[in-house]
């Protein structure tokens, strides 16, 4: 293997503060939503970086996190969202996503990534209900179990307004 190969390697293998565990879905993909809350889904399916943990942060909150092949949901209040995919990685690149949120709405979000030499930069983007059923198919859910120096969501997440 070539030494700048096995530095890309180390670079997308690192550690992070963010550990994530398969679970039972705690909150369903698809479905009905909650009448008083919007239900947003992280959905990651990619054939690279299978071993970086990606977290999502929604207006500062820390709402779940990717490992591979992996999907979350968590609940949003109504009102404007900011959400932040990355690493924790200090050479990351993160993505971000705005949107509004409307209660009984289901949002579907694919977190992507690009590799810079090295360097993991987190992308998002958003799909439809059919893009959302195909993508997810092969997925497992996941929770945080660890992350760092921040407290572990619960179960059902909830992200609230910022004030």
């Amino acid at each position: 293997m070539s030494r700048h190969l096995g530095y890309v390697m180390t670079v997308l293998a690192g550690c992070s503060a963010y550990s994530v565990k398969p679970s039972a879905p705690t909150i369903a993909a698809f479905g009905p939503a909650q009448p008083e809350l919007g239900t947003v889904c992280v959905i990651r399916r990619s054939m690279f970086a299978q071993a970086v943990t990606f977290a999502i942060h929604d207006n500062g909150q820390l709402v779940g996190a990717t490992r591979g092949d992996s999907y979350f949901c968590y609940l949003a209040e109504p009102g404007p969202h900011e959400l932040v995919s990355h690493t924790g990685d200090s050479t990351d690149h993160p993505g971000y996503a705005r949107f509004m949120v409307f209660a009984g709405q289901r949002y579907w979000l694919e977190q992507d990534h690009e590799n810079n030499f090295g360097s993991v930069t987190s992308k998002l983007g958003w799909l439809d209900e059919a893009q959302a059923r195909e993508k997810i198919a092969d997925c497992e859910y996941t929770i945080v179990v660890e992350a760092g120096h921040e407290t572990v969501p619960p179960a059902v997440p909830v992200a609230t307004l910022r004030e």
